[in-house]
Protein backbone atom coordinates (compact mmCIF):
# COMPACT_ATOMS: atom_id res chain seq x y z
CA UNK A 1 0.00 0.00 0.00
CA UNK A 2 1.39 3.65 -0.80
CA UNK A 3 1.61 5.96 2.45
CA UNK A 4 1.09 9.85 2.62
CA UNK A 5 1.10 12.37 5.47
CA UNK A 6 -1.06 15.41 4.78
CA UNK A 7 -1.88 18.30 7.09
CA UNK A 8 -5.66 18.72 7.12
CA UNK A 9 -7.48 22.04 7.30
CA UNK A 10 -10.20 22.13 9.98
CA UNK A 11 -13.12 24.35 9.11
CA UNK A 12 -15.66 26.01 11.40
CA UNK A 13 -17.50 27.59 8.52
CA UNK A 14 -17.68 26.78 4.85
CA UNK A 15 -15.21 26.75 1.96
CA UNK A 16 -15.30 27.19 -1.80
CA UNK A 17 -12.64 25.34 -3.78
CA UNK A 18 -11.83 24.87 -7.45
CA UNK A 19 -9.45 22.04 -8.21
CA UNK A 20 -7.01 22.90 -10.97
CA UNK A 21 -3.89 21.03 -12.07
CA UNK A 22 -1.16 22.11 -14.49
CA UNK A 23 1.31 19.93 -16.39
CA UNK A 24 4.63 21.17 -14.98
CA UNK A 25 6.48 20.19 -18.17
CA UNK A 26 8.80 17.73 -16.44
CA UNK A 27 11.40 16.29 -18.81
CA UNK A 28 10.64 12.58 -18.42
CA UNK A 29 10.66 9.54 -20.71
CA UNK A 30 7.28 8.93 -22.32
CA UNK A 31 6.25 5.47 -21.11
CA UNK A 32 3.75 2.62 -21.11
CA UNK A 33 3.72 -0.58 -19.00
CA UNK A 34 5.23 1.80 -16.50
CA UNK A 35 6.10 2.31 -12.83
CA UNK A 36 5.99 5.51 -10.76
CA UNK A 37 7.03 6.06 -7.14
CA UNK A 38 7.44 9.41 -5.36
CA UNK A 39 9.92 9.51 -2.47
CA UNK A 40 12.32 11.97 -0.84
CA UNK A 41 15.43 9.83 -1.34
CA UNK A 42 17.92 12.68 -0.72
CA UNK A 43 16.21 14.00 2.44
CA UNK A 44 15.93 17.58 1.17
CA UNK A 45 12.22 17.95 1.89
CA UNK A 46 10.79 17.45 -1.60
CA UNK A 47 9.74 14.37 -3.57
CA UNK A 48 12.03 12.70 -6.06
CA UNK A 49 10.61 10.25 -8.60
CA UNK A 50 11.47 6.74 -9.72
CA UNK A 51 9.87 6.26 -13.12
CA UNK A 52 10.48 3.56 -15.71
CA UNK A 53 8.77 1.55 -18.42
CA UNK A 54 8.67 0.97 -22.18
CA UNK A 55 9.10 3.88 -24.58
CA UNK A 56 7.74 4.22 -28.11
CA UNK A 57 10.71 2.28 -29.54
CA UNK A 58 10.00 -0.68 -27.22
CA UNK A 59 13.12 0.05 -25.14
CA UNK A 60 13.05 -0.25 -21.35
CA UNK A 61 14.12 3.15 -20.03
CA UNK A 62 13.88 5.42 -17.00
CA UNK A 63 15.37 5.54 -13.53
CA UNK A 64 15.65 8.04 -10.68
CA UNK A 65 14.76 11.69 -11.25
CA UNK A 66 15.76 14.19 -8.55
CA UNK A 67 13.48 17.14 -7.81
CA UNK A 68 15.33 20.41 -7.25
CA UNK A 69 14.57 24.00 -8.07
CA UNK A 70 11.16 23.25 -9.53
CA UNK A 71 12.22 20.59 -12.03
CA UNK A 72 13.19 16.92 -12.31
CA UNK A 73 16.70 15.87 -13.41
CA UNK A 74 17.83 12.35 -14.24
CA UNK A 75 20.31 10.93 -11.72
CA UNK A 76 23.40 9.52 -13.42
CA UNK A 77 24.77 8.08 -10.16
CA UNK A 78 21.89 6.07 -8.68
CA UNK A 79 22.40 2.94 -10.88
CA UNK A 80 18.74 2.03 -10.24
CA UNK A 81 17.66 -0.17 -13.18
CA UNK A 82 14.69 0.68 -15.37
CA UNK A 83 12.01 -2.02 -15.52
CA UNK A 84 8.56 -2.46 -16.99
CA UNK A 85 5.49 -4.56 -16.17
CA UNK A 86 6.28 -4.33 -12.47
CA UNK A 87 6.16 -2.11 -9.41
CA UNK A 88 8.38 -0.09 -7.08
CA UNK A 89 8.00 1.32 -3.58
CA UNK A 90 10.17 3.45 -1.28
CA UNK A 91 10.74 2.60 2.39
CA UNK A 92 13.44 2.65 5.06
CA UNK A 93 14.48 -1.00 4.88
CA UNK A 94 17.56 -0.72 7.13
CA UNK A 95 16.20 1.86 9.62
CA UNK A 96 18.93 4.43 8.93
CA UNK A 97 16.47 7.29 8.31
CA UNK A 98 16.72 7.43 4.53
CA UNK A 99 14.54 5.87 1.86
CA UNK A 100 15.54 2.65 0.12
CA UNK A 101 13.81 1.25 -2.98
CA UNK A 102 12.42 -2.18 -3.84
CA UNK A 103 11.62 -3.01 -7.47
CA UNK A 104 10.06 -5.89 -9.41
CA UNK A 105 9.54 -6.33 -13.17
CA UNK A 106 11.49 -7.04 -16.34
CA UNK A 107 14.74 -5.13 -16.79
CA UNK A 108 16.27 -3.82 -20.04
CA UNK A 109 17.40 -7.34 -20.98
CA UNK A 110 13.82 -8.63 -20.48
CA UNK A 111 14.88 -10.59 -17.39
CA UNK A 112 12.57 -10.82 -14.37
CA UNK A 113 14.00 -9.17 -11.26
CA UNK A 114 13.05 -8.53 -7.63
CA UNK A 115 15.62 -6.18 -6.11
CA UNK A 116 16.19 -4.36 -2.83
CA UNK A 117 18.37 -1.25 -3.21
CA UNK A 118 19.82 0.33 -0.06
CA UNK A 119 20.29 4.10 -0.11
CA UNK A 120 23.92 5.03 0.56
CA UNK A 121 22.88 8.65 1.24
CA UNK A 122 25.34 9.93 -1.38
CA UNK A 123 23.21 9.60 -4.50
CA UNK A 124 24.08 5.92 -4.97
CA UNK A 125 22.31 2.68 -4.08
CA UNK A 126 23.54 -0.83 -3.28
CA UNK A 127 21.78 -4.00 -4.47
CA UNK A 128 21.34 -6.27 -1.43
CA UNK A 129 21.12 -9.45 -3.51
CA UNK A 130 18.17 -10.27 -1.30
CA UNK A 131 17.20 -13.61 -2.84
CA UNK A 132 13.59 -12.54 -3.32
CA UNK A 133 11.90 -14.51 -6.13
CA UNK A 134 12.09 -12.56 -9.44
CA UNK A 135 8.67 -11.67 -10.86
CA UNK A 136 6.92 -9.52 -13.46
CA UNK A 137 3.29 -8.47 -14.06
CA UNK A 138 2.70 -8.02 -10.37
CA UNK A 139 3.24 -5.93 -7.27
CA UNK A 140 5.72 -5.42 -4.44
CA UNK A 141 4.78 -3.76 -1.15
CA UNK A 142 6.28 -2.95 2.24
CA UNK A 143 4.67 -3.47 5.64
CA UNK A 144 5.92 -4.27 9.13
CA UNK A 145 3.59 -7.25 9.37
CA UNK A 146 5.14 -8.62 12.58
CA UNK A 147 5.58 -5.28 14.38
CA UNK A 148 9.32 -5.68 14.98
CA UNK A 149 10.05 -2.16 13.62
CA UNK A 150 11.54 -3.49 10.36
CA UNK A 151 9.75 -3.22 7.03
CA UNK A 152 8.93 -6.60 5.52
CA UNK A 153 8.37 -7.33 1.83
CA UNK A 154 5.46 -8.94 -0.02
CA UNK A 155 5.32 -9.83 -3.71
CA UNK A 156 2.70 -11.21 -6.07
CA UNK A 157 3.09 -11.83 -9.79
CA UNK A 158 4.41 -14.09 -12.54
CA UNK A 159 7.67 -15.93 -11.88
CA UNK A 160 9.86 -17.94 -14.24
CA UNK A 161 7.80 -21.14 -13.97
CA UNK A 162 4.70 -20.22 -11.98
CA UNK A 163 2.66 -17.42 -10.48
CA UNK A 164 3.66 -16.61 -6.91
CA UNK A 165 2.58 -14.66 -3.84
CA UNK A 166 5.22 -14.59 -1.10
CA UNK A 167 5.92 -12.77 2.16
CA UNK A 168 9.49 -12.04 3.28
CA UNK A 169 10.45 -11.17 6.84
CA UNK A 170 13.09 -8.47 7.32
CA UNK A 171 15.66 -10.00 9.68
CA UNK A 172 17.05 -6.60 10.65
CA UNK A 173 20.50 -7.28 9.17
CA UNK A 174 19.77 -6.58 5.49
CA UNK A 175 18.64 -10.16 4.90
CA UNK A 176 15.15 -11.56 4.36
CA UNK A 177 13.50 -14.88 5.17
CA UNK A 178 10.47 -16.21 3.30
CA UNK A 179 7.49 -17.15 5.48
CA UNK A 180 7.19 -20.78 4.43
CA UNK A 181 4.11 -21.46 6.58
CA UNK A 182 2.03 -18.98 4.57
CA UNK A 183 0.45 -20.61 1.52
CA UNK A 184 -1.02 -18.01 -0.83
CA UNK A 185 -2.24 -18.39 -4.43
CA UNK A 186 -0.04 -16.88 -7.13
CA UNK A 187 -1.48 -14.01 -9.15
CA UNK A 188 -1.20 -12.78 -12.72
CA UNK A 189 -1.27 -8.95 -12.74
CA UNK A 190 -1.77 -9.13 -9.00
CA UNK A 191 -2.11 -6.39 -6.41
CA UNK A 192 -1.39 -6.63 -2.70
CA UNK A 193 -2.40 -3.83 -0.33
CA UNK A 194 -1.80 -3.66 3.43
CA UNK A 195 -4.03 -2.02 6.03
CA UNK A 196 -5.14 -2.71 9.61
CA UNK A 197 -8.87 -3.08 8.97
CA UNK A 198 -9.70 -4.53 12.43
CA UNK A 199 -7.58 -2.09 14.52
CA UNK A 200 -5.59 -4.80 16.33
CA UNK A 201 -2.28 -3.07 15.49
CA UNK A 202 -1.28 -5.76 12.98
CA UNK A 203 -1.61 -4.93 9.26
CA UNK A 204 -3.83 -7.19 7.17
CA UNK A 205 -3.81 -7.35 3.36
CA UNK A 206 -5.97 -7.59 0.27
CA UNK A 207 -4.76 -9.89 -2.52
CA UNK A 208 -6.24 -9.43 -5.98
CA UNK A 209 -5.45 -10.73 -9.46
CA UNK A 210 -5.96 -13.71 -11.75
CA UNK A 211 -5.69 -16.85 -9.61
CA UNK A 212 -3.39 -19.70 -10.64
CA UNK A 213 -5.69 -22.57 -9.68
CA UNK A 214 -3.46 -25.59 -10.28
CA UNK A 215 -5.46 -28.50 -11.62
CA UNK A 216 -8.57 -26.42 -12.04
CA UNK A 217 -9.88 -23.31 -13.76
CA UNK A 218 -8.09 -19.99 -13.32
CA UNK A 219 -10.40 -17.40 -11.78
CA UNK A 220 -10.66 -13.75 -10.86
CA UNK A 221 -9.53 -13.40 -7.26
CA UNK A 222 -9.94 -10.81 -4.49
CA UNK A 223 -9.60 -11.77 -0.82
CA UNK A 224 -8.75 -10.14 2.51
CA UNK A 225 -6.25 -11.97 4.72
CA UNK A 226 -6.31 -11.26 8.45
CA UNK A 227 -3.02 -10.99 10.33
CA UNK A 228 -3.02 -13.41 13.29
CA UNK A 229 -0.13 -11.60 14.99
CA UNK A 230 2.21 -14.61 14.81
CA UNK A 231 3.43 -14.33 11.20
CA UNK A 232 0.46 -16.33 9.96
CA UNK A 233 -2.60 -15.11 8.06
CA UNK A 234 -6.16 -16.37 7.71
CA UNK A 235 -8.47 -15.75 4.76
CA UNK A 236 -11.20 -13.58 6.30
CA UNK A 237 -14.21 -14.74 4.30
CA UNK A 238 -15.25 -11.09 3.81
CA UNK A 239 -17.15 -10.92 0.50
CA UNK A 240 -15.56 -8.67 -2.14
CA UNK A 241 -16.24 -8.23 -5.86
CA UNK A 242 -13.85 -10.54 -7.71
CA UNK A 243 -11.62 -9.10 -10.41
CA UNK A 244 -8.15 -8.32 -11.74
CA UNK A 245 -6.25 -5.77 -13.90
CA UNK A 246 -7.11 -3.04 -11.40
CA UNK A 247 -5.90 -1.48 -8.19
CA UNK A 248 -6.75 -1.51 -4.48
CA UNK A 249 -6.15 1.27 -1.93
CA UNK A 250 -6.95 1.54 1.78
CA UNK A 251 -8.08 4.86 3.25
CA UNK A 252 -10.34 6.15 6.03
CA UNK A 253 -12.51 8.27 3.75
CA UNK A 254 -15.15 9.01 6.41
CA UNK A 255 -12.68 9.64 9.29
CA UNK A 256 -14.37 7.20 11.68
CA UNK A 257 -11.09 5.54 12.69
CA UNK A 258 -11.72 2.42 10.59
CA UNK A 259 -9.86 1.76 7.34
CA UNK A 260 -12.08 1.52 4.28
CA UNK A 261 -10.87 0.53 0.81
CA UNK A 262 -11.60 1.09 -2.85
CA UNK A 263 -11.01 -1.48 -5.57
CA UNK A 264 -11.15 -1.39 -9.35
CA UNK A 265 -10.71 -3.86 -12.21
CA UNK A 266 -12.48 -6.21 -14.56
CA UNK A 267 -14.30 -9.44 -13.77
CA UNK A 268 -17.40 -11.38 -14.63
CA UNK A 269 -17.43 -12.15 -18.35
CA UNK A 270 -14.38 -9.97 -18.86
CA UNK A 271 -16.47 -7.05 -20.08
CA UNK A 272 -17.35 -6.01 -16.53
CA UNK A 273 -15.57 -2.85 -15.33
CA UNK A 274 -15.95 -1.75 -11.72
CA UNK A 275 -14.71 0.69 -9.09
CA UNK A 276 -16.33 -0.03 -5.75
CA UNK A 277 -16.01 1.46 -2.28
CA UNK A 278 -16.06 -0.80 0.78
CA UNK A 279 -17.08 0.96 3.97
CA UNK A 280 -15.65 -0.52 7.18
CA UNK A 281 -18.45 -1.06 9.70
CA UNK A 282 -16.03 -1.33 12.63
CA UNK A 283 -16.94 -4.94 13.40
CA UNK A 284 -14.78 -6.77 10.82
CA UNK A 285 -17.49 -6.41 8.18
CA UNK A 286 -17.73 -4.11 5.18
CA UNK A 287 -20.61 -2.59 3.24
CA UNK A 288 -20.17 -2.43 -0.53
CA UNK A 289 -21.02 1.03 -1.89
CA UNK A 290 -21.26 2.29 -5.45
CA UNK A 291 -20.80 6.08 -5.17
CA UNK A 292 -20.82 6.51 -8.96
CA UNK A 293 -17.11 5.99 -9.59
CA UNK A 294 -16.39 5.09 -13.22
CA UNK A 295 -15.69 1.39 -13.53
CA UNK A 296 -12.13 0.98 -14.83
CA UNK A 297 -9.57 -1.70 -15.56
CA UNK A 298 -5.83 -1.26 -16.30
CA UNK A 299 -6.16 1.34 -13.59
CA UNK A 300 -4.51 3.23 -10.74
CA UNK A 301 -6.23 4.63 -7.64
CA UNK A 302 -4.93 7.18 -5.13
CA UNK A 303 -6.58 8.48 -1.95
CA UNK A 304 -5.60 12.05 -1.05
CA UNK A 305 -7.00 15.32 0.24
CA UNK A 306 -6.64 16.96 -3.16
CA UNK A 307 -8.87 19.95 -2.32
CA UNK A 308 -7.49 20.50 1.22
CA UNK A 309 -10.86 20.37 2.95
CA UNK A 310 -9.94 17.75 5.56
CA UNK A 311 -11.18 14.50 4.00
CA UNK A 312 -9.93 11.97 1.47
CA UNK A 313 -10.81 12.36 -2.19
CA UNK A 314 -10.16 9.71 -4.85
CA UNK A 315 -7.98 10.02 -7.96
CA UNK A 316 -8.85 7.44 -10.61
CA UNK A 317 -7.27 6.63 -13.98
CA UNK A 318 -7.97 3.70 -16.33
CA UNK A 319 -10.19 2.44 -19.16
CA UNK A 320 -13.94 1.97 -19.00
CA UNK A 321 -14.16 -0.58 -21.84
CA UNK A 322 -11.69 -2.55 -23.96
CA UNK A 323 -8.19 -0.97 -23.96
CA UNK A 324 -7.44 0.98 -27.12
CA UNK A 325 -10.99 2.04 -27.92
CA UNK A 326 -10.49 5.59 -26.60
CA UNK A 327 -12.67 5.22 -23.52
CA UNK A 328 -10.02 6.02 -20.95
CA UNK A 329 -10.51 8.39 -18.04
CA UNK A 330 -8.51 10.32 -15.43
CA UNK A 331 -10.35 12.33 -12.79
CA UNK A 332 -10.74 13.18 -9.12
CA UNK A 333 -13.86 12.33 -7.15
CA UNK A 334 -14.30 14.94 -4.42
CA UNK A 335 -15.47 13.67 -1.03
CA UNK A 336 -18.66 15.53 -0.10
CA UNK A 337 -19.26 13.59 3.14
CA UNK A 338 -22.04 11.13 3.81
CA UNK A 339 -20.61 8.51 1.41
CA UNK A 340 -21.11 10.96 -1.48
CA UNK A 341 -18.47 11.86 -4.08
CA UNK A 342 -18.60 14.34 -6.99
CA UNK A 343 -16.65 13.95 -10.23
CA UNK A 344 -14.57 17.13 -10.66
CA UNK A 345 -13.65 16.47 -14.32
CA UNK A 346 -9.98 17.53 -14.29
CA UNK A 347 -9.61 18.16 -18.00
CA UNK A 348 -5.84 18.73 -17.93
CA UNK A 349 -5.06 15.14 -16.88
CA UNK A 350 -3.79 12.79 -19.53
CA UNK A 351 -5.89 9.63 -19.30
CA UNK A 352 -3.89 6.43 -19.56
CA UNK A 353 -3.87 2.65 -19.36
CA UNK A 354 -1.13 0.04 -19.14
CA UNK A 355 0.56 2.60 -16.94
CA UNK A 356 0.84 3.81 -13.37
CA UNK A 357 0.17 6.86 -11.20
CA UNK A 358 1.28 8.21 -7.86
CA UNK A 359 0.49 11.23 -5.70
CA UNK A 360 2.38 13.40 -3.23
CA UNK A 361 3.23 16.98 -2.31
CA UNK A 362 6.36 17.29 -4.43
CA UNK A 363 7.41 20.78 -3.33
CA UNK A 364 5.99 21.19 0.18
CA UNK A 365 3.30 23.73 -0.68
CA UNK A 366 0.63 21.71 1.15
CA UNK A 367 -1.09 20.54 -2.04
CA UNK A 368 -1.03 16.99 -3.37
CA UNK A 369 0.38 16.65 -6.88
CA UNK A 370 0.03 13.71 -9.30
CA UNK A 371 2.19 11.83 -11.82
CA UNK A 372 0.48 9.84 -14.59
CA UNK A 373 2.12 7.48 -17.10
CA UNK A 374 0.84 5.05 -19.73
CA UNK A 375 -0.77 4.87 -23.16
CA UNK A 376 -3.07 7.75 -24.05
CA UNK A 377 -6.27 7.32 -26.08
CA UNK A 378 -4.34 7.12 -29.38
CA UNK A 379 -1.98 4.44 -28.07
CA UNK A 380 0.98 6.77 -27.51
CA UNK A 381 3.12 6.46 -24.36
CA UNK A 382 2.85 9.50 -22.07
CA UNK A 383 4.36 10.71 -18.79
CA UNK A 384 3.51 13.93 -16.97
CA UNK A 385 3.66 15.45 -13.48
CA UNK A 386 0.68 17.65 -12.64
CA UNK A 387 1.04 20.44 -10.08
CA UNK A 388 -1.96 21.03 -7.86
CA UNK A 389 -2.95 24.70 -8.12
CA UNK A 390 -6.20 24.36 -6.22
CA UNK A 391 -7.41 27.72 -5.00
CA UNK A 392 -9.20 27.83 -1.66
CA UNK A 393 -11.44 30.54 -0.23
CA UNK A 394 -12.23 29.86 3.43
CA UNK A 395 -14.44 31.69 5.89
CA UNK A 396 -14.27 31.35 9.67
CA UNK A 397 -11.09 29.24 9.47
CA UNK A 398 -9.91 28.38 12.98
CA UNK A 399 -6.45 26.85 13.05
CA UNK A 400 -5.87 27.47 16.75
CA UNK A 401 -8.07 24.83 18.36
CA UNK A 402 -5.44 22.09 18.31
CA UNK A 403 -1.64 21.89 18.34
CA UNK A 404 1.20 19.68 19.62
CA UNK A 405 4.66 20.37 21.03
CA UNK A 406 7.51 19.63 21.07
CA UNK A 407 7.67 18.08 17.62
CA UNK A 408 10.01 16.16 17.38
CA UNK A 409 9.26 14.94 20.88
CA UNK A 410 11.71 15.20 23.80
CA UNK A 411 12.05 12.05 25.95
CA UNK A 412 8.93 10.77 24.15
CA UNK A 413 6.73 13.30 25.95
CA UNK A 414 4.16 15.22 23.93
CA UNK A 415 1.87 18.09 24.93
CA UNK A 416 -1.59 18.32 23.37
CA UNK A 417 -2.88 21.89 23.27
CA UNK A 418 -6.46 22.89 22.54
CA UNK A 419 -8.63 25.94 23.08
CA UNK A 420 -11.17 26.30 25.90
CA UNK A 421 -14.09 25.20 23.76
CA UNK A 422 -12.39 21.93 22.84
CA UNK A 423 -10.87 21.39 26.31
CA UNK A 424 -14.34 21.32 27.90
CA UNK A 425 -15.69 18.65 25.57
CA UNK A 426 -15.93 15.02 26.67
CA UNK A 427 -15.38 13.35 23.32
CA UNK A 428 -11.81 14.34 22.43
CA UNK A 429 -9.79 11.42 21.07
CA UNK A 430 -6.17 11.08 19.97
CA UNK A 431 -5.04 8.31 17.62
CA UNK A 432 -1.51 7.82 16.31
CA UNK A 433 -0.75 5.77 13.17
CA UNK A 434 2.61 4.48 11.96
CA UNK A 435 3.85 4.58 8.36
CA UNK A 436 1.96 1.37 7.59
CA UNK A 437 -1.42 2.90 8.52
CA UNK A 438 -1.48 0.82 11.72
CA UNK A 439 -2.97 2.51 14.79
CA UNK A 440 -0.26 2.28 17.48
CA UNK A 441 -1.63 4.64 20.15
CA UNK A 442 -5.06 5.73 21.37
CA UNK A 443 -6.00 8.14 24.13
CA UNK A 444 -9.42 9.48 25.13
CA UNK A 445 -9.16 12.83 26.87
CA UNK A 446 -11.46 13.47 29.83
CA UNK A 447 -13.54 16.61 30.26
CA UNK A 448 -12.02 19.74 31.81
CA UNK A 449 -8.46 18.69 31.07
CA UNK A 450 -7.42 22.29 30.57
CA UNK A 451 -5.80 23.65 27.47
CA UNK A 452 -2.69 21.46 27.73
CA UNK A 453 -2.22 17.75 28.41
CA UNK A 454 1.07 15.83 28.47
CA UNK A 455 0.94 12.41 26.85
CA UNK A 456 3.53 9.68 27.43
CA UNK A 457 4.64 8.08 24.15
CA UNK A 458 7.31 5.83 25.65
CA UNK A 459 5.63 2.82 24.07
CA UNK A 460 6.40 4.09 20.56
CA UNK A 461 9.62 3.46 18.67
CA UNK A 462 11.50 6.42 17.18
CA UNK A 463 10.09 7.35 13.79
CA UNK A 464 7.50 9.34 11.82
CA UNK A 465 3.80 9.02 12.65
CA UNK A 466 0.44 10.61 11.87
CA UNK A 467 -1.41 12.04 14.89
CA UNK A 468 -5.17 12.39 14.48
CA UNK A 469 -7.22 14.55 16.89
CA UNK A 470 -11.00 14.12 16.80
CA UNK A 471 -13.38 16.35 18.75
CA UNK A 472 -16.99 15.72 17.89
CA UNK A 473 -17.23 16.43 14.17
CA UNK A 474 -13.91 18.27 14.09
CA UNK A 475 -10.87 16.45 12.75
CA UNK A 476 -7.23 17.49 12.42
CA UNK A 477 -4.08 15.57 11.61
CA UNK A 478 -0.44 16.45 12.09
CA UNK A 479 2.82 14.80 11.23
CA UNK A 480 4.54 13.67 14.43
CA UNK A 481 8.22 12.81 14.83
CA UNK A 482 9.13 10.68 17.85
CA UNK A 483 12.79 10.76 18.88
Amino acid sequence: MKQLFTLLFVLNGYFISAQTFTDMGAVLPQLSFSITAFGDCDNDGDLDLFISGMDNSASIVGGLYIYDGGSYTFSTTSTLPPVYMGAAVWGDIDNDNDLDLVIVGQDASYTDISKVFINNNDGTFTDLSSGITPIEQGDITLSDFNNDSYLDISITGVGASERVTKLYKNNGDNTFSELTNVNLPGMNNGEIGWGDYNNDNYPDFILSGFDDNTGGTDTFYTKIFTNNGDETFTESGIPIHQGWLGDVEWGDYNADGNLDFVISGTGGSGADRFTLLYKNNGDSTFTELDPGFSGVSHSSLEWGDFDNDGDLDLFLVGVTTTPGDGNDIATIYTNEGGDTFTDTYITTFNASYFGDADSGDIDGDGKIDIVITGYDDIYTPKSAVYKNNTGLTITNLNTEWFDIYPNPTIDKKLNIICNKEIANKSNNEISIYNMNAVKVFYYKMSRNIGISKEVDLSGLKAGVYLLEFKSGHKLACKKLVVE
